[in-house]
């Protein structure tokens, strides 16, 4: 692969030079490629190398590229690419969609402490995305404490359920969806559709009442956050996880609102009221079934299927990493779903042998829970990226839904596990298949 580099001026915009860089099959990332252009340019100057420090890859529609992604996944053999360069000393100023955040140093007994699972949901901060609205007035009235008293209390709820909450959430954004790439986004017909899955509608709480309590979830996001509206309807606005857990929330102060249904009807704590939405309508209704699904899946564990993937697992680390867009130091690889789509489909897997993204994401809660339950679901800070344990069961729960859609088969299934694996591996190209002579 040979690359067109064009070397910009930081700040200025004007071109400095053009270089051509030799990269091979393409394996290394853009900080190489744009520290190896800093460099030429450096020795075409007569220049030592330091003076020239890069701080943005642009793609030919200006496209700011995060630089540690792979070469041959965004370029081909003669594509162009433009690197801004400064004399430094930090390199990269320029900040590209999705750049990681520097997280504060914590420090335990054992050493530094990571961020945690909860990370995100600890961060929610419920009066700002207009939760403190639906507290109880009188409660407030009463004992002024009982608005911050109620919003940990409804915090704790979110807390004890997430991982099922995270669950249902990604089972449903992926109804009717036939674009992964739209992924991790949940539309008002996915989220009536849950409630009406659900049975929280009912004559009285009716499906306009669900749509009232999106639509009024996502005003107080728009108007109490930097979020910005992206559409102009609120039928095709998409909440992510976070604005679900709020929309949750609301439908839940709306439900049990006092009278709504009955004189007996509805509870005073709004902490009250999630709890019981939760454990008496989204879990047994959804819950089950969901569960069901994923148990299905435990066909594909045996013996002889377990002793496959383990013969195979360094292979099934190599093709892990040959779909990485981007290539960091880290101590756990991941790979992020959305992306291993995109090999899915070359491998013809992805919307043939009864795959769609439905059932992958169905396949992708299998990988990422070990226990189907949804009551013990913990919630995961990644879920839309899997490491190489979770990606050898994605494998493997791929392979047995592709068995189970060939008809009339009477081969084993161990047999058909190591011929698609093999079939992968062959693929991404971590197997090469040794010709006779």
């Amino acid at each position: 692969m040979r690359v067109k580099v064009s070397l910009v001026s930081y700040g200025h915009g004007a071109e400095q030079a053009q270089v051509y860089i030799e990269c091979g099959s393409g394996e290394q990332v853009l900080r190489w490629l744009a520290y190896t252009a800093c460099s030429r340019l450096a020795y075409l100057r007569g220049d030592t190398p330091n003076m020239y420090v890069p701080q943005s890859v642009l793609s030919q529609d200006g496209t700011l590229n995060d630089p540690d992604t792979v070469l041959n996944e965004i370029l081909e053999d003669g594509s162009s690419i433009t690197v801004e360069f400064s004399s430094g000393p930090e390199a990269f100023k320029s900040r590209w969609e999705g750049r990681p955040r520097t997280p504060p140093f914590q420090w335990g007994e054992e050493g530094e402490i990571g961020a945690s699972e909860h990370e995100w949901l600890e961060e929610m901060d419920l009066r700002a995305l207009g939760v403190d609205k639906l507290v109880s007035q009188d409660l407030i009235s009463q004992n002024p404490a009982a608005l911050q008293q109620d919003l940990a209390a409804t915090k704790d709820v979110l807390r004890q359920y997430a991982g099922g909450l995270q669950a249902l959430y990604k089972y449903y954004e992926t109804l009717k969806e036939d674009d992964y790439r739209a992924l991790d986004k949940m539309s008002l017909d996915q989220f009536r559709a849950l409630m009406q899955d659900a049975k929280v509608t009912t004559d009285m709480f009716k499906s306009i009442h669900v749509d009232e309590c999106f639509s009024k979830s996502q005003d107080v996001v728009v108007t109490r956050t930097d979020k910005k509206p992206t559409r102009e309807t609120a039928s095709l606005l998409a909440m992510t996880i976070q604005e679900f857990f709020v929309c949750v929330i609301w439908v839940a102060g709306a439900k049990y609102k006092m009278a709504l249904e009955g004189p007996s009807w509805g509870y005073s704590e709004l902490s009250q009221k999630v709890s019981h939405l939760i454990t008496d309508y989204l879990f047994p209704n959804l819950g089950n079934a969901l569960t069901e699904r994923l148990k299905a899946f435990d066909a594909a564990i045996t013996p002889n299927s377990t002793l496959l993937l383990k013969k195979g697992r360094r292979l099934t680390e190599q093709t892990l990493d040959s779909c990485q867009l981007r290539r960091i130091a880290s101590s756990e690889r991941r790979l992020d779903v959305k992306y291993l789509c995109t090999h899915l489909k070359k491998w013809n897997i992805l919307g043939s042998k009864g795959i769609d993204v439905g059932v992958l994401a169905i396949i992708l809660l299998f990988a990422k829970h070990p226990d189907p339950d949804i009551n013990k679901m913990e919630l995961k800070k990644h879920p839309l990226e899997v490491n190489y344990d979770e990606f050898e069961r994605l494998l493997l729960a791929l392979a047995f839904k592709m068995y189970m859609s060939e008809e009339n088969s009477d081969e084993p299934f161990e047999e058909y596990l190591g011929e698609t694996l093999d079939d992968i591996y062959k693929k991404a190209g971590v197997l090469v298949e040794m010709k006779k002579f």
